[in-house]
Order: C-alpha cells, then sequence, then structure tokens
C-alpha cells in the first residue's frame, strides 16, 4: 500500500497538470481581444498577466483544498472500511497531511502559472491593434501521406480532410493522445495488478503444494497409531513423512527466514511439492550435490545456481551449502534438501511432519479427519491447505479493492481528459463549424467530422496507453512485493480489453454530448466580421 501510494498519485497529478496546461493555454489564446483591448486602455502588461496568473492561483488553491478534502478523508474512508471486512482494528483516525497538500498546490501552480505567464507574454509582445484580431490561421501544408499516392488516392475527400486536421491541430492532438495513454496506461495497471494477485493462493497452494494436510507432530511416539489410522482411511490416497525445520539463509546480502523440507526418501518430495526451475519451468530433482532454495530470496539475496550460502539453524550454528537449483514460489520461503544431505551437515533425520494426500474429499470429510488426527497421542497440530488458501486469499483481497479504487479514478480522469480537450477542440475551430453549417453540413455530417478526430486520436491513445500500462505495471510489480510474497507478474487478455472498451465507451459518451454542443453553434454569430 505504501509502495502504490507512492507511485499512482505522481502520474495521475501529471496527467491532471498537463490537461490544466492545455486549458490555461487555451484560455489565454482565447481571449486575445480582450489582452488586445485592456492594452490599448493602458493596463501594464504585467496587470494583464497578474489577471490570468490570479485564476491560475485560484484554480490550483480551491482545487487543491476540494483534493485534499476527498484525498485526505474519502478515499481513506473507503479504504478502511474494505481493511475493516477482514481485520479489527479499534478506531481509524483522519490525518489533514496538509504538507502534502500544500506540496501539491505549489508544484500545480508553478507548473499551471509559469506556463500562463510563458504564453501570456508571447501574446502581449504584439501590438494592440494586432491582438484584437483573431489570429491568423497556419498556411496550409503538404502532410506525409500525400506523398504516399496509393494511400491517399484511394481515401475519399472527408477522409482526407480529417487526415489534414489531425496534422493542422498537432498540439492537440498530441495532448489529447498522451492525457488517454495515461488513463489507459492506469487503468490496466489496476487491473494487472489484480491479475497479478488474485491466482497467487491456487498458485502457491494448488499447484506447487500438492498435499490437502499437514500433521506436525510432538514427537515419534505415536507414528504408528498415525500411520495406520492413515493406511486404514480410504479417504487418503497416500502420506510422505519429512523431517521439517526452520532456519536463516544469508550469503551477505541479507537474511531471510525460511522453511525447511527434507522428505525420507529424495523422490518422495513430488507428492507434497512440485519443484520447477523458476526460468525454464523444468522438473527439479533433490541431489546430495546441493539444497534448492525458492527464487523471491534467491532474488533477493542476488544468489544464482551454483552458489555457496550459509543456513543458521536455530542454535545459531551455521552451515555452508552450495545452491543446486532455484524454483518456483511465492508466498514464503522454502529450502529442500535430500535426507543424506541433512544428516551429513546439520544433524540426524528424524520425522516430525506427516504431510497427506487425500481422494478429492470435501472440507467437511477434511475437517473430520483433522479431528481423528488431533485425538492421537504425538500430534502437536493439523493443518489444512485450504484454510491456509483462504488466509492468503483474504490478506490479497485487500488490495483487489484498492485496485477497484484505482480503476474507478482512471477511468473518471479519462472522462475529463476527453470532454475537456473535446470542449477545447470546439472552442478553436468554432469559426470553422459555423462555415460548415452554412455549406450546408447536416448535424449528423458535422459531428463526424469532429467526432472523427477524436475518435482516431483515443485510439491511437488506447494503443499507446495499453503499451505504457504494461510497462508500468512491471514496474509498480516488482516495488510492491513484499519479503515473501511473489506476485505473477501477468496481465490477462480480458485486462486490455476491459481497459480498453471503458476508454473508448467514455469516448462515445463525450462524442454524444459534443454533439448537443454542436448544434447550439450560432452559425451567424460565428462568422460576423471582426472588424
Amino acid at each position: 500500500m505504501s509502495n502504490i501510494s507512492k507511485l499512482f498519485p505522481v502520474i495521475f497529478y501529471l496527467v491532471a497538470v498537463l490537461i490544466s496546461l492545455t486549458s490555461m493555454t487555451r484560455m489565454v489564446e482565447e481571449e486575445r481581444v480582450e489582452i488586445g483591448t485592456l492594452k490599448a486602455l493602458g493596463y501594464t502588461n504585467t496587470q494583464i498577466i497578474l489577471k490570468y496568473v490570479l485564476y491560475a492561483l485560484l484554480a490550483s488553491v480551491i482545487g487543491g483544498i476540494l483534493g485534499m478534502s476527498v484525498g485526505f478523508y474519502l478515499l481513506p474512508y473507503i479504504v478502511w472500511s474494505l481493511y475493516s471486512m477482514l481485520y479489527t482494528i479499534p478506531k481509524f483516525y483522519y490525518t489533514y497531511r496538509l504538507g502534502i497538500g500544500l506540496l501539491g498546490i505549489i508544484i500545480a501552480f508553478i507548473c499551471i502559472g509559469g506556463t500562463t505567464i510563458f504564453v501570456a507574454n508571447q501574446e502581449l509582445k504584439q501590438m494592440p491593434s494586432v491582438l484584437m484580431r483573431p489570429k491568423s490561421p497556419k498556411n496550409g501544408k503538404k502532410i506525409f501521406i500525400e506523398k504516399i499516392k496509393f494511400i491517399w488516392k484511394r481515401l475519399n475527400f472527408s477522409q482526407k480532410v480529417t487526415v489534414r486536421n489531425i496534422f493542422r491541430y498537432k498540439k492537440r492532438a498530441l495532448m489529447t493522445i498522451i492525457g488517454i495513454a495515461g488513463c489507459t496506461g492506469l487503468m490496466l495497471t489496476g487491473f494487472g495488478i489484480r491479475d497479478s494477485v488474485v491466482d497467487i493462493p491456487k498458485a502457491q497452494f494448488g499447484d506447487i503444494f500438492k498435499y490437502e494436510i499437514g500433521v506436525a507432530l510432538l514427537n515419534t511416539d505415536g507414528l504408528e497409531d498415525i500411520e495406520k489410522y492413515l493406511n486404514e482411511n480410504g479417504k487418503i490416497e497416500d502420506y510422505t513423512k519429512i523431517c521439517a525445520t526452520s532456519g536463516t539463509i544469508t550469503n551477505g546480502n541479507g537474511k531471510y527466514d525460511a522453511n525447511v523440507f527434507v522428505p525420507e526418501e529424495a523422490n518422495q518430495i513430488e507428492k507434497i511439492c512440485e519443484l520447477l526451475d523458476y526460468i525454464q519451468n523444468e522438473k527439479i530433482s533433490l541431489s546430495n550435490e546441493g539444497i534448492i532454495i525458492t527464487d523471491k530470496m534467491a532474488e533477493q539475496l542476488e544468489i544464482n545456481k551454483g552458489d555457496e550460502v550459509t543456513f543458521i539453524d536455530g542454535d545459531n550454528v551455521n552451515y555452508t551449502f552450495k545452491v543446486d537449483g532455484i524454483v518456483k514460489n511465492h508466498v514464503g520461503h522454502y529450502v529442500y534438501m535430500t535426507k543424506d544431505l541433512y544428516e551429513q551437515n546439520i544433524a540426524s533425520y528424524k520425522t516430525n511432519m506427516i504431510m497427506v494426500n487425500t481422494n478429492e474429499i470435501t472440507k467437511e470429510e477434511q475437517n473430520e479427519i483433522s479431528a481423528k488426527l488431533l485425538e492421537i497421542k504425538g500430534v502437536a497440530a493439523v493443518s489444512i491447505i485450504s484454510d491456509l488458501m483462504s488466509t492468503v486469499s483474504d490478506m490479497l483481497n485487500t488490495m483487489n479493492y484498492v485496485v477497484v479504487v484505482l480503476i474507478i479514478a482512471s477511468a473518471l480522469l479519462a472522462f475529463v481528459v476527453l470532454y475537456n480537450l473535446a470542449n477545447i477542440n470546439i472552442g478553436e475551430r468554432q469559426r470553422e463549424i459555423a462555415t460548415l453549417k452554412v455549406l450546408g453540413f447536416y448535424d449528423r455530417e458535422v459531428d463526424n467530422y469532429i467526432n472523427k478526430e477524436n475518435l482516431i486520436f483515443t485510439i491511437v491513445g488506447i494503443i499507446l496507453g495499453l503499451i505504457f500500462g504494461t510497462l508500468l505495471t512491471g514496474a509498480i510489480i516488482v516495488s510492491i512485493e513484499i519479503d515473501n510474497l511473489k506476485f505473477m507478474q501477468k496481465i490477462l487478455p480480458s485486462s486490455y480489453i476491459f481497459s480498453a472498451v471503458i476508454t473508448l465507451t467514455f469516448s462515445i459518451a463525450v462524442n454524444y454530448i459534443i454533439h448537443f454542443i454542436l448544434k447550439k453553434i450560432d452559425m451567424i454569430a460565428s462568422l460576423k466580421s471582426v472588424e
């Protein structure tokens, strides 16, 4: 949660500031006539600039206060409510982090205000008489697609106009694409985090661990009775006796606590867990050449196959082992070794745990077997693997809830970006749109003329956003992993589809809203002479 809170807000903030910069730039450019009038009336450049700087300051302060209220009260309350489903904690204290809020406001004002000053200063370099006339449109230029004859000739008139307009308004196109890409990328990252977390319990306790019940022994006094019960129970498929212990693995780059599994026979390890090479995904067998460790611990200690590590037992005695293999794992750290290797280096072998495989029985039947085992002398505890799976699943579900909040916030930001830039587009081209209406274009044709460009920008932004989101997901997954948990680092195809469809849906919704704005454009007023 701490690492997510450091990464996501930065990207949200950058997208929001980008759109604010565009809005302020457009506002100054739209008010050329007012700026020219004020300058002609004797107002100094500084006084005129201060008008827009004050506007930017008020927007930053008011938006910042509203944002802090949501960020420091509403969102923490939502997250806390979700955590309260799993954990019982007496009271939640809201903290109004004024320092963080003020920093956000100051950065926003520096970015937006600085851009406003720059744009206004550029306009004020011109004479009042020039400012009181609309800015001359850019001269038409040939675009590179026109040089590709076999493509250009196949485009109809409407398509040619659309392509020309896309290259004519490069700044707006770039802002739209970047904004959409950022929002789509954030959405995909939210889905990607969910995908990387949701299947961990099944992967660990269904695919890697093969046993269903673990029986911890106080001593070997009741071992015969336990084996007799397991052999006579038709619901038990088989069982594996192991020596389980724990210790610390180190190589100078850190120390990590690990569970050690030592099967009575080396080939019996396959009955309790799947040892797959973490790179090649091939099965690994235990050997007397060295120990096998799990991948997360190997990554953190920067260990490769063939390196030596130190194992520190409960009595603080050090033993040196060669790493014979590194296997996949998601929850916790584990070390696997043969009985011979254990006895040659650490201590004499002693069975203190039995891993039981059942014949696909129900949870109630597993509980019944657990209760019977606890009645046998020498049994210390019984753990059911499905209970462990539920515990880990509940722990990870809290992150899923937070991811939902991130996805919703990304979707809302996408809508704001699309709507804001669409309005700017109409404001820039009001006379052009009015001219089309005078020439006899129907409302639907005018809609297509404008919305086709927005749709193209959206599609390009979505494609770039999916690429950006894939890279961002990988970076965030690495940063939010805790020491004893390894995420799966995968994004399901459905997540790509959902991210694209949500953004596209908002784009279509904005185009629908824009239809009514276009209908209200006054043809006569828009075409009046500025003289």
